[in-house]
Formats: structure tokens, sequence, C-alpha cells
């Protein structure tokens, strides 16, 4: 009896279909670190390693030495969470009457300083308070995904802003614990008054530095797992 002869596999029949989204997958950001100003290129220290699973900050040649054990210790969740927080609250603060503050309470905080003016236009007032740690995303042991919600105050000017910018300056005061400043504005300012107040949130990538301190760095994108 004849055999009937199966027809060849074509490459399409090899194609796997699209994975339906996963319930579980990350919620995007509704607010992007890069929202209002184009994405810088990343710098060396924010180059990924390949990988399918994981991504992985590796300095190159030589500079490896020089880094930290602690650079590669793994982050814990409290840890990313707090960091995430206090990140997320400075960075959705800004008050146009003290322009430079921003910029430099956040550039200590991340992996490529040219990142600090990213997510504002240099004009209006916000103050964002109530950081609200919420889902993360761990693709590997030292990159963490937080994402967090914050409470964000607007505000509407009803007095001519200053001839000249001012600056806020630092307090002479010894703070036990202190970590460092913010730039989120008061909440009183007779040149100003709150609009209305909105929950906003965002998706925070945090990994270490050479040094292991934890930083934020906008570069980082969380990879597809196997």
């Amino acid at each position: 009896m004849a055999v009937e002869e199966q027809p060849a596999a074509t490459e399409s029949s090899h194609r796997h279909a699209p994975e339906p989204e996963s319930a579980d997958e990350l919620a995007r950001p509704q607010v992007r670190l890069n929202a209002d100003l184009p994405r810088a290129k990343p710098s060396p220290r924010a180059a990924r390693g390949a990988g399918t699973t994981a991504v992985v900050r590796r300095s190159a040649g030589e500079e490896f030495f020089s880094r930290s054990v602690r650079s590669l210790e793994p982050i814990s969740d409290l840890e990313a969470a707090s960091f995430a927080g206090r990140f997320a609250t400075d960075f959705q603060s800004f008050d146009e009457d003290d322009p430079s503050r921003r910029a430099e309470v956040l550039r200590p905080l991340l992996a490529d300083p040219q990142a600090s003016t990213w997510g504002w236009s240099g004009a209006g007032r916000q103050r964002a308070d109530s950081p609200l740690p919420g889902r993360l995303y761990r693709p590997g042991d030292t990159v963490v995904f937080v994402e967090v919600i914050v409470r964000v105050t607007t505000y509407a000017r009803v007095c001519p802003p200053p001839e000249t910018p001012r600056h806020a300056g630092s307090a002479e005061v010894d703070v036990p614990g202190l970590l460092g400043p913010s730039c989120a504005p008061p909440e009183a300012d007779p040149a100003w008054t709150a609009v209305e107040a909105n929950w906003v949130r965002m998706t925070v990538p945090i990994t270490r530095d050479d040094g292991g301190h934890l930083v934020v760095d906008p570069h980082l994108r969380p990879t597809d797992s196997s």
C-alpha cells in the first residue's frame, strides 16, 4: 500500500506565533525618564552586557580591577524600593524660580549625569511627596526595576517671577542620618498657589556603580526571558 508523502515543512511553519502578553508583565510607566529631552547616548559605564535573561553592566579592560566588590553584591528589594522612592519624589519635583537645584540633586543619583535634566522643560512649579513603591522586576541580582507611585501637586503663579533666579542653598544644620538634599520646593510660597494634586506612576531602573553605590540608570532596559 502506497504511503502518502507528507509535504515538506516550510520556513513559515517553523515560526512561532507571538506569545500572549503575560499578566505579570511590568506596566509601562506613565512618565518616561526621557519625557521632555532627547535621550543621551549611553556612556561606557552604562553599557549593557549581552544576554537573554539579565542586564549586566561591565567595565571595559583594566577599569574592572578598580571596581569595588560591593558593586557585585545583590540589591535587596527593600534597598531598591527605598532608593526608587527617593529618586521618584525628586524627579517629579521642580521650581522654575530655582532652576538649577533639581539637576544638582539628581546628578549624584544617576549613572549618567546628563540625564539630570530629563523630564522637565524648565518651566512651572511642582512638588511630589508620599512615594509608594510597588511592583519590582529583577532581570539580575544587581539590576532592579521598581514601579513607584507619587502624589504630585502642581502650582500656578500668582506673583511675577523674581528678577534673578534664587538658589535655596543648604541649611547649616547637623541632621542625624542626613543622606542629601531634595529638590522638592516648599509646600507654600507667596508667589504660587496650589492647583491640584494627582497620583503619578513611573518605573525606576536601579543598579550599582563601580563603587557599589545605588544609582538610577535610565539606559537600562529589561530583556525578554528565554
